[in-house]
């Protein structure tokens, strides 16, 4: 698994490198990141874990369908609401399980170390993961909606919000997965470490237990994490109601409307944008870690 991600990732990265006693040809930082995206892109494809992460949404879907159903707003029922909230799964497992794990498994394959020796900016590395990470979880989002429409008998109100909510998430999350990776020794243990914060920040972002059935103040909290957010956008994309700020007060305010109430929850999610990317530039671990 681990061996044909480094030798093609070290391969993309030494073609930017002249020939011995050759000038170093210029190569701009957006062709070196579709270069690795493209390269990306064809390890993702050939990755069974990386199909493993893409599938989880669907289970979880799945799942939704046999929760208690109940009339939420006239027409769209808990089942519709749950259903439209999993859309807000796929940054946070896409992005955190597949990057937290090839990260780590090219860090001790020592393939991070030749790239960062080869001149490939740390932009475009990690900007080439979170572009395949956003297009497969694109891919998701759109097979994930026809479902949902298909067993609800309604399509989304706000298609634009649904997709900016799933690309939103997954820059935050890919993010999170990298900082994963200065925790771990291998790629199994990095697969078992993001499970940890995988796991709460599903419960706490709405996608289990309603945010809509939770006292003010707890929801508010949850509010300020990055995937509760999301998970809001996502409903009301679908569902073309305000639910922002509740259940009980619920309005359709239209297009314009719709976008002025999500302003918050989408400066929630790129506040926690910047400051993982902070961390990561921090914290993050090129060279491998000493036993």
């Amino acid at each position: 698994m681990t061996t044909p991600t480094a030798a093609t990732a070290a391969t993309a990265a030494a073609g930017a490198a002249a020939a011995p006693g050759r000038p170093r040809p210029t190569i701009g930082r957006f062709r070196q990141a579709a270069r690795l995206t493209r390269t990306e892109f064809t390890l993702f494809v050939r990755y069974k874990t990386a199909w493993m992460f893409l599938a989880l949404p669907m289970f979880l879907l799945v799942v939704s369908l046999g929760m208690e159903s109940y009339e939420v707003f006239p027409g769209v029922d808990s089942t519709a609401m749950s259903m439209a909230g999993m859309l807000g799964s796929i940054g946070l497992i896409v992005g955190l399980g597949h990057a937290s794990n090839v990260f780590t498994a090219r860090r001790e394959a020592l393939v991070l170390k030749r790239l960062r020796v080869s001149g490939v900016p740390q932009a475009a590395i990690f900007g080439a993961v979170i572009g395949v990470v956003a297009l497969f979880s694109l891919l998701v989002a759109v097979l994930m909606t026809a479902v949902t429409s298909a067993f609800t008998g309604s399509m989304p109100q706000d298609p634009v919000m649904l997709l900016v909510a799933v690309l939103l998430s997954t820059v935050p999350m890919t993010l999170l997965g990298l900082l994963v990776t200065p925790m771990v020794r291998n790629a199994e243990a990095a697969q078992m470490a993001a499970m940890v914060p995988m796991m709460i920040l599903l419960f706490l972002g709405g996608l289990f237990i309603p945010l809509g059935m939770l006292p003010d103040p707890l929801r508010e909290a949850m509010m300020l994490l990055p995937v509760a957010p999301v998970t809001l956008m996502a409903q009301a994309a679908f569902t073309g109601y305000d639910v922002f700020g509740g259940l009980e007060a619920a309005t359709q305010p239209g297009y314009l409307g719709l976008w002025a109430a999500a302003l918050p929850s989408i400066c929630v999610v790129l506040a926690w944008t910047a400051v993982l990317a902070l961390l990561v530039r921090r914290f993050f671990k090129w060279d491998p870690r000493q036993p």
